[in-house]
């Protein structure tokens, strides 16, 4: 597949505009991380998805918390020998190939090409570890849910008019439809060893909120004080040490983040990029379907 970057915009235009992937074998897991109740039009357009000659399964409901759920989606994935891991949450509706079902069941009205497409086919077509569609808040003045799109207005107004046949890197994507690959997972297992799984492969804390590099950092410090005398240099050194440790805890792992902006930081750390597909619109369901058309900034 050929990319053409677009610099002005730091975004990558696909092409061809609209891939079929010919997938040769069983490599996905199509995960469904639900709590207890989804509506008809979600649980349609993951079966539309499916297809057992390329996909693996995966269905964890009843839990509440939701980071808790998503680890142990992780841990199942893991588990298997499939090389991608495609994420639906219970209030999505997602492109399956239906250009007028998926229009009429969103009140989306988008172009055939966008409305037909395949979100499973799209998302892996851009050959990214973490990839996620674009999808908007659930409530009247819902924001676009990936960073700068919730953060910018110019994302914002920008994330509006889509569809746009490109990609953008993002700090983070929210996990409503999202792809990941394995070597996510493994790769911040490897940066964060406090997150990796037990020796059962149980328990990775890859959506937990944790101050895990604080607790790295205290390790050093306690080190660094219990090591010879106490000098003024010492002293300067662990002052800097905990200021440093503070600033990383406020950027990248304070406990007001949600489970989605906390994986896509470590995996950033891990040296993954997110991207955000703003060809891939997404409905989001609450007391309607929400996306562009009928949210407001």
């Amino acid at each position: 597949m050929a990319i053409e970057i677009t610099p002005e915009r730091e975004t990558e235009v696909v092409s061809p505009p609209f891939p079929t992937v010919n997938m040769g074998g069983k490599r996905v897991m199509l995960t469904m991380p639900w709590q207890k109740h989804t509506t008809p039009q979600t649980a349609f357009s993951v079966m539309g998805l499916f297809d057992r000659r390329r996909c693996g399964r995966l269905l964890n409901f009843g839990d509440a918390f939701v980071a808790h759920t998503r680890n142990t989606c992780a841990d199942l994935f893991l588990a298997s020998d499939l090389e991608w891991m495609l994420t639906i949450d219970d209030d999505m509706i997602v492109p399956f190939g239906d250009a007028r079902w998926f229009n009429a069941h969103t009140g989306f009205a988008l172009p055939p090409e966008y409305a037909g497409l395949n979100a499973l086919d799209r998302l892996l077509s851009h050959n990214k570890t973490l990839v996620g569609g674009l999808y908007f808040g659930r409530h009247k003045k819902g924001k676009a849910m990936f960073c700068e799109g919730a953060n910018n207005p110019q994302e914002a107004a920008y994330a509006r008019k889509a569809p746009h046949n490109v990609i953008k890197p993002t700090r983070w994507v929210a996990t409503g439809c999202l792809l990941v690959h394995r070597s996510v997972y493994t790769d911040i297992e490897a940066k964060f060893p406090r997150l990796a799984r037990r020796v059962d492969g149980k328990g990775g804390q890859w959506f937990s909120t944790s101050e895990h590099s604080v607790m790295e950092g205290i390790e050093d410090l306690r080190r660094l004080l219990s090591d010879g005398m106490h000098t003024a240099e010492k002293s300067y050194q662990a002052q800097a040490m905990v200021e440093n440790l503070a600033a990383n805890a406020r950027r990248n792992s304070t406990l007001s983040m949600g489970e989605d902006v906390q994986f896509c930081t470590r995996a950033k750390e891990a040296g993954h990029q997110p991207y955000v597909d703003m060809g891939l619109l997404c409905g989001h369901v609450g007391t309607c379907v929400y996306g562009p058309h009928n949210t407001e900034p």
